[in-house]
């Protein structure tokens, strides 16, 4: 992404959508006891709206719902619960049904990510027979309990997807970007899937074999007539904070201004507009390299000489003071917990 992007299309918030997971997620919880004015404070929603069909909900509103749940949820089950209900009430679902493959599942969710979907996006990568795909909050996240919850609620509708259309889990391993929590009867329960924790990043990955086989319950014809339904939707644009991520992906060497006036902002109002996404430019950047340092050397093993050069760095000392940054530990420090696992 070269272009500026002064007349692009994008949106701060998939209002549609997050109106069934938010009416879906108050529901779970007050059928465990919770009362719905709790979940709701602070959000400014009303239930009574949500039975109406006339809430218009935010992000920001959708994530502090989640703080909420998280707060009275004590087993822990919410995040998961929700996850396994994503399709519900979806134009996506009817397509998953008919889909030939995972692949096709994946194409479908990347390229119609309708009714809430766009709020994860996904790098997909591949490497010695299997795919990998690294997760980001299309919006950013509040906190790390909002991290966490959305991590939970993506790869519990990963699992019950795979679980549905292929059968078991048994060959899907996600990685989560923070320590083993306490409940992770949860992780076992709903996952079914091996699970790896305080790997810096939110990834899954899958065999090819089992991400091209061919799903025998398929039936292209009703797929082609779920994709024309499909397309009577209109697309959400993509995320402003996805598109400032695709850029300095596609441009490392650009600074804050020159990606800045590319958005045709000035600088001021691009760090207000970060702020409001709950980061900042060199955040973004620390990320963004954080995720290809941490893959290429735990799934592609390559050499710091290697990284540095893809990462543009001229000088090996400056590279591992960088990663150190990034990740808390050194290039070497990461091998050797690798190899410890």
């Amino acid at each position: 992404m070269s272009a500026c992007l002064s007349n692009s299309s994008y949106i701060d918030s998939p209002y549609q959508g997050l109106q069934s997971w938010a009416a879906q997620l108050v529901d779970l919880a007050k059928h465990r006891g919770v009362h719905p004015d709790k979940l709701l404070k602070g959000t400014r929603l009303f239930y009574q709206d949500f039975a109406a069909g006339k809430a218009s909900i935010s992000v920001e509103q959708f994530y502090r719902l989640q703080e909420n749940c998280r707060q009275f949820d004590n087993q822990h089950q919410l995040s998961f619960l929700l996850g396994r209900k994503l399709l519900n009430h979806n134009p996506l679902y009817s397509a998953f049904s008919q889909a030939e493959s995972l692949r096709t599942l994946q194409k479908l969710l990347t390229r119609t990510p309708l009714h809430g979907f766009n709020l994860f996006n996904a790098e997909h990568k591949y490497h010695q027979g299997r795919h990998y795909f690294i997760i980001n909050l299309s919006f950013g996240a509040i906190n790390a309990a909002v991290e966490q919850f959305c991590c939970e609620l993506f790869a519990s509708f990963i699992a019950a997807t795979c679980k549905w259309r292929i059968g078991n889990n048994s060959d899907l391993c996600f990685s989560f970007p923070y320590a083993q929590p306490t409940h992770i009867e949860q992780y076992q329960t709903n996952l079914q899937a091996n699970c790896k924790f305080s790997q810096q990043l939110f990834m899954v990955s899958i065999s090819n074999e089992l991400y091209n086989k061919h799903l025998i319950d398929s039936c292209p014809s009703l797929l082609q007539q779920s994709l024309a339904t499909i397309q009577q939707h209109p697309l959400p644009a993509t995320p402003w904070l996805q598109l400032v991520r695709n850029h300095i992906s596609a441009q490392p060497q650009q600074n804050l201004e020159t990606v800045a006036q590319c958005f045709a902002m000035s600088p001021a109002t691009f760090k207000r507009k970060l702020k409001q996404h709950h980061t900042r430019f060199s955040a973004l950047q620390d990320s963004i390299n954080r995720q290809t340092a941490v893959f290429n050397i735990a799934t592609l093993a390559q050499s710091n000489e290697t990284l540095a050069g893809e990462l543009n760095f001229s000088d090996l000392t400056n590279f591992r003071r960088a990663f150190k940054r990034w990740t808390g530990t050194t290039p070497s420090q990461l091998r050797e917990l690798i190899n410890e696992h």
